[in-house]
């Protein structure tokens, strides 16, 4: 990339703008070394990094950038065997460490979507042994503690008894023998030393050695010779205190030395954080967005504005930028009146191109698109300029020099004021020649001119368009705003006709222009009435659009309103229906259970009936209505229970003769055969031991008779014992289950939760239309080592699972 580009387009002061929302010199110095990439999958890349960053400022969620502090150089001191770091750089280094684990820890539990930015925190090392060993050696305040180490503790606490006791014998010599020497009652310090402040006039009578002299010369500095011994002791201690300080800086510093490669490498990942930071905050601070990134192809710019400009006087003090070049036009010819914006609009696009190159979001709508380049010319004679500098016709032509040597496809070159300088009509000529040089080199231009030539060149050449910044002639004074596709006006001879110039002067210039036939002015004004015409009708067409995408997006509201009202609705419903249905099978269960109860109401019913001496009807007429009501209930008790004991032991071809014991039967509900123990035809009960457990069941739960007890095999030891299952899960999952899938599971299950011991279990199946939970809660009631079952509670599941209880295993 051509430097003299980035000077002349002013790049540095946007980095300059950048700086400001750094947080560390690593950051600062990643924005220095900011340069545009030449490839459009890492310029991607660069700006899916800032937008990522930009999201997790949004949320909130932004890495914690604070305590990130510059410490390569004393981390590479800390590498030369024996050192000693300051213990001020000990503790920044202890910050740096502590902060890439509160940045990892960071963004590893954020919700946003930031994947390039997480994998920069996935990628910092921890070492939890530094910062622990930094916590032991430093308090809150960054002192080192007495507590370093064992010595340490016994030094300070050496020094503060010796202190202590000096201080005594001090105060105890104001208050005695040394109270009429004294200048004033107090003792202070000299290099380290006790002393007491003596008048000169008594300084020959306190034996004591001086330290110090007041800068009046009234006053000496004396330390007591008869706390000189103690004073020396104090200062072996002092220095005692130092070697051991140095000593755990030393092994400190060692401890860094080891994971020093680490640490360089973290300040790596926090020196690239700390630009996608700047970036983030660059971007939300100035309202900017990502465009669209081209290999190559159109250069669109939709409502661009200058960033310099934009950091100067807001979004509102910069006329828009619209330009429009499609893959098929590689070059612009920019005319229009001096001070009419042609520069701006060169440095706009060069500007936004090299922002976005840099992977920063650029001041223009995201529907932007930019093609990657490889190398940006740029040849802006600055007379017009933000920087009000001067450039001469050589000094063009030796840019333009450099340019046609090594401009390509991949090439932007903006060129200002081209053909200035020199004589109009050779300065024309040699301005389309180099034009056409370019175009023939196939690098992408824009050009800003006065000269005729080149708007002739742009019209008469393909790929070559015109665009003109326009003024406005009632006002005299430019609009700054730019258009596509018709060559600009000078203008000159409109606005020498405004400022009152005398008619025949007008007249005869106009006639002078006609015949010299260079200037097609009434085309020009023709062609700039059916633009605005144009453009006018666009701006309706534009807002009849936008009315119409708000209609359809209150639409789309309303209508996404109404949807989530009706599954708020189906949803309420299929509560109600769930909650419906777990009464019925209560009520189901309730009658199933009061069915001696109907019974004997019934007898009690008829027995009043038979007693009443004056019945309100005929007893034939009352007996007749309570025949049809236990008519009814029977019918309700055989939807419950549709086949009468005789008929179920008819079906499954026992008798109870065959109920002996010792004969194997299977039991419904059970894998596995059972031993009948004794069977009771009066209670229609049948003990039997199964897996070394006995249980009673109803008769109707004897499925078949299997055959007698099979003889006992000899075996060593005192018999044969069956193990208790173990891990056996309290819950099993049959969501999504056929009924077919879920009977063999659920009645393996059942078995060995039951042999396990667990008090109960629960069964997952959902809700759905019902059937698998009737299924499995009709297993459960035939089950006998289940003796209660139940829906869930909400906390549990509520209708989506069932709650069984086992047997006490006695």
């Amino acid at each position: 990339m051509d430097s003299h580009a980035l000077q002349v387009l002013e790049f540095d002061k946007v980095k300059e703008l950048l700086l400001r929302f750094t947080a560390s010199t690593l950051g600062q110095e990643a924005v220095d070394a900011l340069r545009p990439y030449t490839y459009a999958k890492a310029v991607r890349e660069a700006l899916q990094e800032t937008s990522e960053m930009t999201r997790l400022y949004e949320a909130h969620q932004e890495p914690p950038l604070d305590g990130v502090f510059d410490v390569r150089q004393p981390l590479r001191q800390s590498a030369v065997p024996g050192a000693i770091l300051d213990p001020a750089e000990i503790i920044l280094i202890g910050e740096t460490v502590t902060a890439a684990g509160r940045i990892r820890s960071c963004l590893r539990k954020t919700k946003v979507d930031a994947p390039h930015i997480r994998i920069f925190g996935d990628r910092l090392i921890p070492h939890p042994e530094v910062e622990e060993a930094l916590k032991k050696v430093f308090d809150e305040q960054k002192n080192i503690r007495d507590t370093a180490s064992h010595h340490l503790a016994r030094v300070r606490k050496a020094i503060r008894l010796q202190r202590d006791d000096l201080i005594r014998r001090l105060e105890k010599l104001m208050r005695g023998s040394w109270k009429e020497y004294l200048q004033e009652p107090y003792y202070t310090q000299r290099e380290g030393r006790y002393v007491l402040p003596v008048d000169t006039h008594h300084q020959g009578k306190a034996r004591g050695i001086i330290h110090d002299r007041s800068s009046s010369g009234t006053t000496v500095y004396i330390e007591p010779m008869e706390l000189v011994e103690d004073g020396n002791r104090l200062k072996e201690l002092h220095r005692e205190e130092e070697i051991e300080i140095r000593k755990i800086l030393r092994e400190l510093t060692a401890l860094i030395a080891e994971c020093h490669e680490d640490l360089e490498f973290n300040l790596e990942i926090f020196r690239h954080l700390d630009l996608l930071s700047a970036k983030a905050r660059f971007s939300l601070i100035y309202g900017l967005n990502p465009p669209v990134i081209r290999e190559t192809g159109a250069l669109r710019i939709f409502e661009g504005r200058h960033p310099l400009l934009l950091a100067k006087r807001g979004s509102d003090g910069v006329v828009p930028l619209n330009l429009d070049m499609p893959d098929n036009v590689r070059g612009l010819v920019v005319t229009g009146p001096n001070t009419g914006g042609k520069t701006v609009v060169l440095k706009t696009v060069g500007l936004l191109v090299l922002m976005a190159q840099c992977g920063l979001p650029i001041p223009a709508k995201p529907s932007s698109e930019i093609p990657v380049f490889e190398s940006i010319w740029a040849d802006i004679g600055d007379e017009q300029s933000l920087e009000q500098s001067l450039s001469t016709f050589s000094s063009h032509m030796q840019n333009i020099r450099s340019l046609l040597e090594t401009a390509n496809r991949r090439s932007l070159v903006l060129l200002d004021e081209l053909g200035s300088g020199t004589d109009p009509v050779e300065g024309g000529a040699l301005s389309c020649a180099i034009l056409h040089k370019i175009r023939e080199q196939g690098a992408v231009f824009l050009a800003t001119t006065h000269l005729q030539e080149l708007k002739l060149y742009a019209y008469q050449t393909p790929g070559v368009v015109n665009g003109a910044m326009e003024f406005n002639l009632q006002s005299l004074e430019p609009t700054y705003s730019f258009s596509m596709g018709l060559p600009g006006q000078s203008n000159a001879i409109q606005i020498a006709n405004r400022l009152g110039l005398p008619v025949e002067v007008i007249q005869w210039a106009r006639e002078r222009v006609k015949k010299m036939g260079d200037s097609p002015e009434d085309i020009l004004i023709q062609m700039g009435e059916e633009l605005r015409h144009t453009r006018s009708l666009r701006q309706t067409a534009e807002q009849d659009c936008e009315k119409a995408l708000n209609l359809k997006k209150e639409s789309e509201r309303k209508i996404e309103k109404a949807l989530a009202e009706g599954r708020e609705i189906r949803l309420r419903a299929e509560r109600k229906a769930q909650h419906l249905i777990h009464e019925l099978e209560r009520k189901i269960q309730d009658m199933e259970k009061s069915e001696a109860e109907f019974k004997q109401e019934w007898r009690d019913k008829l027995a009043s009936v038979l007693k009443e001496p004056s019945p309100a009807k005929p007893p034939v007429l009352a007996i007749q209505d309570l025949k049809k009501e236990l008519a009814a209930v029977k019918q309700n008790l055989e939807l419950a229970h549709p086949k009468p004991l005789e008929e179920f032991m008819e079906e499954r071809q026992w008798t109870w003769e065959q109920l002996q014991p010792g004969v194997r039967v299977r039991i419904a509900g059970l894998s596995g055969a059972a031993e009948v123990l004794r069977a009771s035809q009066s209670k229609k009960e049948v003990e039997v031991t199964i897996s070394s457990m006995n249980l009673r069941v109803k008769s109707d739960r004897i499925a078949a008779i299997l055959g007698p007890r099979l003889p006992k095999m000899e075996t060593e030891g005192s018999g044969v014992s069956v193990e208790r299952p173990e891990n056996v899960k309290r819950e099993i999952e049959l969501h999504g289950m056929t009924v077919d899938e879920m009977t063999p599971l659920l009645q393996q299950y059942l078995d060995r939760a039951f042999l396990a011991g667990l008090p109960s279990v629960t069964i997952v199946h959902g809700y759905g239309m019902g059937i698998l939970r009737h299924a499995v809660r009709k297993m459960l009631k035939e089950n006998p080592t289940v003796v209660n079952f139940r829906s869930g509670e909400d906390y549990e599941g509520g209708m989506g699972v069932t709650v069984a209880e086992f047997r006490r295993q006695d």
